[in-house]
């Protein structure tokens, strides 16, 4: 059954005649939905029936009608909302890869310093506090890691655990204190398991049976807010951190390509003294307004310096002329594909990859007819446009290794995580050997079966899956590295070194990539190689149980018990 909301009439009336302006609140809930497409919901013209709740509060917010993520994946979308910065000046451009600096000024610090209680609840692994969104939390709040993996759907845990968590503190805080709290729903990214009653309500649709799920649950959770006052005092955003490709495009899910099915979100912003409610406004706005919107609402300054914020505060005027960046770095990162990204404005999106993409988005919003070889002039416009962002000053990285570990959860929620430290990316606009994204879809639906295949042990429907893809496109790191761990699988240790010898010459070292040759090394009895590699695993990751054990077990293979036991002894001081 969805908890529907009810509009106080004080709501109405003030919605009727409306503020002048806004005025600054107590506090501020944001509340972000993985993987949610806006025109799955019902308010951007989905199914009412799966999504009544987020319907009901569109009628008391302003909805956003052209609202973009700047990234189709989790990490770089929520570093950009809780920052204000575009991905090329925060640095975090894909998942797995890089912390978020620790001299970004984030919304939950900037609350924090104003005497504000913080507290985020996040839903997976992919927002790990290791990734460096917990700075200025009080509380960060996340799955429980647990010791085994047992499955590919431990790393997240639903709504309701989620917003459970989030009203129990909001429940038990002082509540004369004013507050910032984030709450990130996961349960419309893979795999799509929603109940049996929510599945229904979506028509038998797994994807947005999820959705109904979640609507459901935050119908409960705003109605416990309302009861509690919360929503009297607080301004509310609800935004999508990307949408789901769903086979358009030939993605089935999201993070390769920049077309609005995995960019375009839902955007509300409700505010409690009524402002905007129910006005629907066609202003372009991006993930990167919920910094400033936030900070203004709370009557706070946004960051006054170089390196201030790329956003705008959604409570005042947006200009008509605005446009909004875009990126996705997957590819490059992952399948040996060019750099992507883009602008868009009210009527055009430009994507510039070593095949440059122009869209008119009034009379063709699928994005299925490109202009850049008949409209050179808009091109280069765009071209400039595009570097003028590029160009804003940037946040200095920092050194991340993620685990083995780490990335093998990130990778069974379906993400390409390589756990590759970025210094210093090409420009997308920059000269590329590589093939674009939208030359390489072809390699996405048997990338995607064979890591279904890998989940399920079945090594050689992945081998059969993957290898192709190596021969087509050798610049593949991911490819290989699967099939490689294929081939260890089917006991073919000597195309196993071979494919990760190549994979190791594409560059951007891995720990994994580093075990795994080792590990092939020593079944074709080149123990000196294998020593070798083994040890260089332990020095991308020190702490990696895997390498610690296999260069313990070949230690004693060799007659050097003392060094195995000093080994064994590290690994097991730390468990």
């Amino acid at each position: 059954m969805s908890v529907s909301l009810r509009i106080p009439c004080a709501l109405l009336a003030l919605a009727a005649c409306g503020p002048s302006a806004p005025e600054p609140v107590d506090s501020v809930i944001l509340i972000t939905l993985d993987t949610t497409r806006a025109d799955a919901l019902g308010c951007y013209g989905g199914s009412e029936r799966a999504t009544p709740n987020l319907t009901a509060l569109a009628s008391e917010s302003r909805l956003f009608e052209r609202a973009r993520s700047v990234a189709p994946l989790t990490a770089p979308a929520h570093a950009s909302m809780l920052t204000g910065l575009i991905p090329p000046r925060h640095g975090v451009r894909d998942n797995g890869i890089a912390r978020l600096p620790s001299d970004a000024m984030t919304l939950a610090e900037r609350a924090r310093d104003a005497g504000l209680d913080t507290a985020a609840f996040v839903s997976a692994l992919v927002l790990d506090r290791r990734f460096g969104l917990d700075q200025g939390f009080d509380v960060y709040d996340q799955p429980e890691r647990p010791k085994a993996q047992v499955s590919s759907h431990y790393v997240e845990r639903d709504a309701h655990a989620t917003l459970a968590a989030a009203s129990r503190w909001l429940a038990q805080r002082d509540g004369e204190r004013r507050f910032f709290v984030w709450i990130h729903l996961f349960d419309a990214h893979v795999p799509y398991r929603p109940p049996d009653d929510c599945l229904a309500l979506a028509g038998g649709d797994p994807y947005r049976g999820e959705l109904a799920y979640v609507d459901r649950e935050l119908g409960s959770f705003l109605a416990g807010a309302r009861e509690r006052g919360e929503l009297d005092r607080s301004l509310l955003i609800v935004v999508g951190d990307h949408g789901e490709s769903l086979g358009e495009h030939g993605e089935a899910t999201h993070s390769a390509f920049c077309y609005d099915a995995t960019l375009a979100v839902p955007l509300l912003v409700r505010d409690p003294a009524g402002y905007g409610a129910g006005e629907r406004s066609r202003a372009v706005v991006s993930v990167v307004d919920v910094f400033p919107t936030a900070l203004s609402a709370l009557g706070l300054a946004a960051p006054d310096d170089a390196r201030s914020h790329d956003g705008l505060d959604l409570r005042g005027e947006v200009p008509a002329d605005r446009d909004v960046y875009c990126e996705s770095y997957a590819g490059y990162l992952n399948y040996g594909w060019s750099p992507l990204a883009g602008v868009a404005d009210a009527n055009r999106k430009f994507l510039a990859s070593s095949e440059p993409e122009l869209y008119d988005l009034v009379h063709d919003p699928h994005e299925l007819e490109d202009h850049a070889a008949a409209r050179t002039q808009l091109l280069a416009d765009a071209q400039q446009r595009l570097a003028e962002f590029l160009a804003r000053p940037a946040l200095s990285p920092e050194p991340f290794g993620a685990s083995a570990e780490l990335i093998a959860e990130l990778r069974e929620l379906g993400y390409a995580a390589t756990g590759d430290a970025v210094s210093a990316l090409p420009s997308p606009l920059a000269p590329s050997d590589r093939p674009s994204p939208r030359s390489r879809a072809s390699e996405l639906q048997p990338l995607l079966l064979a890591n279904d295949a890998l989940d399920g042990r079945r090594w050689e429907e992945a081998r059969r899956k993957l290898e192709p893809i190596v021969a087509a496109n050798p610049k593949h790191a991911l490819a290989h590295d699967l099939a490689a761990l294929a081939a260890l699988q089917l006991s073919d240790f000597a195309r196993a070194k071979e494919l990760l010898i190549a994979r190791l010459a594409l560059g951007a070292e891995r720990a994994d990539t580093r075990i795994n040759l080792a590990i092939a090394c020593e079944n074709l009895g080149d123990l000196a190689r294998a020593e070798r590699e083994w040890r260089r695993a332990l020095e991308l990751d020190p702490l990696n149980d895997q390498a610690v054990d296999g260069l313990a077990a070949l230690c004693e293979r060799t007659g050097r018990n003392a060094e195995a036991s000093a080994l064994r002894a590290s690994l097991q001081s730390r468990r």
